[in-house]
């Protein structure tokens, strides 16, 4: 038996050489018309996001709904304090 030649392994595979990755042979499942080799590609790990994504606006719908959240209650809130504001005004009215 030849190394790669059975049918669970892959590596070893031409059928289609145009629709695979050069370095890993892998499918691509399309034809890649890449001309040349991309020169300069960093693989090492990097440095973590400073925020978190959906503290980087990804989830608009979330941002929303917690405005609308916030939104009811200062307006209840305020709701509650207008008797006071208003009997302060009134009895500013009479000073």
């Amino acid at each position: 038996m030849i190394l790669g030649s059975s049918a669970g392994s892959r590596c070893g595979a031409t059928t289609s050489p145009k629709r695979r990755i050069l370095l890993t042979n892998r499918e691509l499942g399309a034809e890649a018309h890449g001309k040349g080799v991309q020169l300069g590609l960093n693989f090492a790990d990097t440095a973590p996001e400073l925020f978190a994504g959906l503290e980087m606006g990804e989830d608009a719908l979330r941002v929303l709904n917690d405005y609308r959240k916030l939104h009811a209650r200062i307006t209840a809130d305020v709701k509650a304090e207008l008797p006071q504001v208003r009997a302060a005004v009134a009895w500013s009215k009479r000073m």
